[in-house]
């Protein structure tokens, strides 16, 4: 349930931002509701929690609504976060803009392979995995980005939560263990995958439209 109520405020963050583009200032929880696809009283309950109300037929004030999703996600307060393993998808990682904008700054990046250490990634020098502990202490590093091989996560792992890491971004592909107090959130790309291939065996028998225009048209309107 507080899952989904994230994904919801997230969503409304998207959108906010895609109106606040195209010049407008209000917004009605029924044009919101319309583009997150749920109910505008949905749309009202969660930002009555946000303790803020819309004004007849104007609706809500999306600069206002914007700072208290931030707020609320936790997103004006900046965390340091380190990742470990530069191979592809972390240079991938390193190279995206979506650090700072999801309240995170990318601080320190780390590997155990003699060809990539002291290399410099986008600005920043990969250091040897075995100064992770000190790093993390004096720069005061409060998450950590896995996207090493699955044999090796778990003890990085153990080495992120002995250096006093709070929460940790696995990308490797397996299961990690943490203790009480320590926020795993696991993106498993496989995992993606198979959801994404199921998805298309329901759609299977379904006609495309190939008429991109009206596509086009149909979802700008949404």
């Amino acid at each position: 349930m507080q899952r989904a109520r994230i994904f919801r405020l997230e969503s409304y963050l998207d959108h906010l931002a895609e109106l606040k583009l195209a010049g407008r200032t209000t917004v009605t929880s029924e044009e919101l509701a319309g583009r997150v696809g749920i109910s505008s009283s949905r749309v009202r309950q969660d930002f009555i929690y946000l303790q803020v109300e819309g004004k007849p037929r104007s609706g809500y004030e999306i600069g206002e609504l914007e700072m208290l999703l931030y707020s609320e996600l936790d997103l004006l307060h900046e965390k340091g976060m380190v990742l470990i393993g530069c191979g592809n998808l972390g240079r991938a990682l390193i190279f995206s803009g979506i650090w700072e904008h999801s309240g995170f700054s990318l601080k320190a990046v780390f590997d155990n392979q003699a060809s990539v250490i002291g290399s410099v990634v986008n600005g920043l020098t990969v250091r040897h995995v075995r100064e992770l502990h000190s790093v993390v202490r004096s720069e005061e590093i409060v998450a950590g980005c896995l996207t090493v091989p699955a044999i090796a996560a778990q003890g990085v792992v153990q080495m992120l939560i002995g250096a006093g890491i709070r929460g940790i971004w696995n990308f490797a592909p397996t299961e990690i263990k943490a203790p009480a107090g320590v926020v795993v959130e696991n993106q498993r790309l496989e995992q993606g995958l198979m959801t994404l291939s199921f998805a298309m065996k329901e759609t299977r028998a379904a006609p495309i439209r190939p008429d991109l225009e009206n596509y086009v048209h149909d979802a700008s309107s949404s």
